[in-house]
């Protein structure tokens, strides 16, 4: 699972760690150019981006589809890009104009608003507005009068609109600056109470909480970081307002933002949306740009290069030259009930660096190295997100042991791979099975009245933590009824794995278990397992291997090895392709409230590093 590699070789003079210069990035944007435009229709300018004919599970569930709209608006962005960067409106092998193209599609558009009274699906949004603000001069101004005022009169709605309490807030805002551009009026009252409101949800540590959704995921780097900090290149009023402020949360963040790389480039898979891929990155770009980024450009090239290289290497642009729904390659499992073929394309905004002038530092100064390049562990507690960061420079990954997730957002298909886990890692992904798939153990405790039927964490809070770990409870009644008490765990942070040390408050005696670390099977592989001497299971596949082991003075249990298979309509079944599996322990028998349950879980690639490691025995009083 591959995309053709660049024509250009890789510069190690210049990017040392990465060997990625700004004409890597530029030969990259220009074949994401070219791959979107022979599906736009010339007549019409509207993207029909198809989707991937395996994967029909997905789009026969969708609620909230981007539809026509969400592919022009997002799509545009990364010809806004284009032109600007190139300043050309023409790409080899396309014979035609792609502002006139898209011009032509921004006037259908309009036309179809203004035909229709159902206006849930926006005209023109911020992916529009960011497009215009880059390449206004090619995108707006040769438009006709006509268009021009209905475009104005969609963007003053749009800012007018209800929207509820999240990073929503910041899209109504981001055309304000393009507005007053225009000369158009709009209620910049709100919008001055909608900053005040976003800000109220920042946490500490440089992270927000999103609102009512209440999670702790790359929404901070796709979401706040990137648009505070398009706010403060575009409008001088709210930067005049908030700069420090600003500059004061963003060293914050950016000061953890290293420990969520591996070194391969790939990011901590944690949360929804993931599909967005090297997003990640438009919070640093635009922090450059806007000058109050709290890091050095050599560091943010490092990061940046990385995470581009990373998903370009593993599959991101698909035969049909589209950025598909997946992670890699093509995966709609990883989709969410608003996965539209137009919404990977979010990815455009992590390409804003190339807004940097090629003799920006960002571009010039030598890459410095991430803590995933040095070998030994660094950890980073970040208290304002309840997770700590731990990074193993001898394997190269970064993983985020997570204490508190008060996600709310209940519609989120497989919240509980994606937020509930103990654990994410840059270099394991997750066991996914797809919307309306069953809840999954990997990586989870579990609470059982009747050794069938289990309740998985859900809804953690966190109690206490520090760099060598955490403590961690969760409601089992939250996720099945019938059931009472709390799943209390203590996490001790390892150099290699985590020990896990929980028990329940029930009553009653109940049923426990614990799953371990989910590892990528290849399709067909079955993963073997091994029983060890000192009662560990290790499960394995060509490029991952799971430990679990239970410790002494743990009640008695089994160890299983469960395996899941893409469901019907979905290509995969882990976020990486392919096949999951991964070891799970269950009491034999109900377990009384208070029994502590002690296990030592670890993963790793085995591709070089260190492999899986083993509890020592140093650890084992701890559960007593």
């Amino acid at each position: 699972m591959s995309t053709a590699p660049l024509s250009r070789p890789l510069d190690r003079t210049a990017a040392p760690y990465t060997g990625y210069t700004r004409e890597h990035w530029i030969e990259i944007l220009t074949r994401l150019a070219a791959g979107i435009l022979p599906h736009v229709d010339r007549q019409t300018g509207i993207p029909a981006l198809p989707g991937d004919p395996a994967e029909t599970a997905l789009a026969a569930q969708l609620v909230n589809p981007g539809g026509p709209a969400e592919a022009l608006e997002r799509t545009m962005m990364i010809m806004a890009l284009y032109m600007h960067v190139t300043g050309r409106t023409t790409v080899e092998g396309f014979d035609g104009d792609i502002a006139e193209l898209y011009r032509r599609g921004i006037a259908t558009n309009l036309d179809h608003a203004r035909r229709t009274t159902e206006r849930r699906r926006r005209f023109i949004g911020t992916g529009g507005t960011i497009s215009m603000l880059i390449a206004g001069e090619r995108l707006y101004e040769p438009l006709d009068d006509q268009t021009k005022r209905g475009v104005n009169e969609e963007l003053a709605r749009f800012v007018d609109r209800g929207c509820n309490e999240s990073n929503l807030l910041l899209f109504s805002m981001m055309p304000a600056p393009l507005l007053d551009r225009l000369g158009v009026a709009y209620n910049r009252e709100r919008l001055d109470g909608y900053f005040d409101r976003i800000l109220s949800m920042y946490r500490g540590d440089g992270w927000f909480i999103d609102g009512w959704n209440r999670q702790f995921d790359h929404y901070n780097y796709w979401g706040f970081q990137f648009y505070l900090h398009a706010l403060m290149v575009y409008d001088e009023r709210w930067r005049n307002r908030y700069a420090g402020r600003i500059r004061e949360i963003t060293a914050a963040h950016e000061a953890t933002v290293p420990f969520w790389y591996g070194r391969d480039g790939g990011p901590i898979a944690k949360g929804r949306s993931l599909n967005y891929r090297f997003a990640t990155l438009s919070g640093l770009a635009m922090a450059q740009r806007s000058g109050l980024n709290g890091m050095a450009p050599g560091q943010a090239r490092r990061i940046s290069s990385g995470c581009l290289k990373y998903f370009w290497e593993h599959g991101c642009q698909n035969e049909n030259g589209l950025l598909s729904i997946g992670y890699h390659g093509s995966n709609a499992a990883v989709g969410e009930d608003y996965t539209d073929t137009g919404a990977p394309y979010w990815a455009a905004t992590g390409l804003t660096a190339l807004l940097l002038p090629a003799d920006h530092p960002f571009w010039t100064a030598p890459e410095q190295p991430i803590p995933a390049d040095t070998p030994g562990v660094k950890r980073c507690a970040v208290r304002g997100a309840q997770m700590v960061l731990k990074v193993d420079g001898d394997r190269g990954e970064a993983r985020a042991i997570v204490g508190g997730e008060p996600f709310l957002h209940r519609s989120i298909w497989q919240a509980g791979s994606k937020y509930f886990r103990h654990a994410f890692s840059s270099s394991l992904g997750c066991a996914l099975a797809g919307d309306l798939g069953p809840e999954l153990a990997a990586g989870r405790t579990g609470l059982s009245a009747d050794g069938s039927r289990w309740a998985c964490r859900t809804w953690p809070r966190v109690v206490a933590m520090d760099e060598r770990g955490l403590r961690d409870e969760w409601d089992a009644w939250t996720s099945l009824e019938g059931l009472t008490g709390t799943i209390v765990t203590e996490t001790r942070i390892l150099d290699r794995g985590e020990v896990h040390v929980f028990w329940h408050t029930d009553p009653q005696p109940r049923w426990l278990r614990v799953g371990g670390w989910a590892i990528r099977l290849g399709h067909g592989e079955d993963g073997p397992q091994e029983a060890t001497l000192d009662g560990a299971c290790i499960v394995r596949s060509a490029e991952m291997e799971s430990i679990l082991q239970p410790l002494a003075g743990s009640p008695d249990g089994s160890i299983a090895v469960e395996r899941l298979r893409q469901r019907k309509g979905f290509r995969h079944a882990h976020l990486f392709g392919g096949w999951s599996a991964w070891p799970v322990w269950t009491s034999d028998g109900p377990v009384a409230a208070g029994v502590k349950v002690a296990v030592y879980v670890d993963a790793a690639r085995r591709d070089g590093g260190p492999g899986v490691g083993r509890c020592p025995q140093a650890i084992r009083p701890f559960a007593e």
